[in-house]
């Protein structure tokens, strides 16, 4: 079994997200026990609050039962948190499916879409000067494939909303 040229990228790209969230992780225990020694508990107890609904797009990941598809979602999710973009993912209740993917997902649409959330970010990295940047990703199935929508807006202005679709018979 051979891995393909976007999944050398994406096992790097992970194992890079990986060292950057277990840094996140000692930098949260470190807040949390500070706040803890402070006595002040309330201020601890609010911080694993905000840290815990900031993963909770992150866990939607794990339902996803196509592993590149899966590390593609993953690296977007987290690079628009490193931007300081919010982002949330919502995808159909089928796509939690392993028997979905069978269906539904070929090799090749991985290169285009690595090369859309790449797109995606560049955007995203645009926008860190602007406040309150939020960025929606939805997954819609397709006849033969699936679509992907990325929106990135403001309080008053969307920046970016393009959407890409994935078909057997697409190129």
């Amino acid at each position: 079994m051979t891995m393909s040229e976007v999944e050398h990228v994406l096992l790097s790209e992970l194992l890079q997200w990986y060292s950057l969230q277990r840094h996140d992780l000692l930098n949260h225990w470190q807040v949390i026990m500070g706040n803890l020694q402070l006595q002040q508990i309330e201020k601890a107890l609010a911080y694993m609050r905000e840290t815990v609904a900031a993963q909770e797009q992150e866990q939607k990941i794990a339902f996803i039962h196509e592993p590149a598809l899966a590390a593609i979602l993953l690296g977007l999710i987290i690079g628009l948190r490193q931007a300081g973009i919010t982002a949330t993912l919502d995808f159909p209740e089928g796509m939690k499916k392993e028997n979905f993917w069978r269906e539904h997902w070929r090799e090749e649409y991985g290169e285009g879409l690595y090369g859309y959330t790449r797109e995606c970010l560049e955007v995203s990295s645009q926008a860190r000067l602007l406040s309150n940047v939020t960025a929606e990703v939805y997954l819609f199935d397709e006849p033969g494939g699936l679509a992907c929508q990325v929106i990135l807006a403001d309080e008053e202005t969307v920046l970016f909303d393009k959407m890409v679709e994935f078909t057997i018979n697409s190129k």
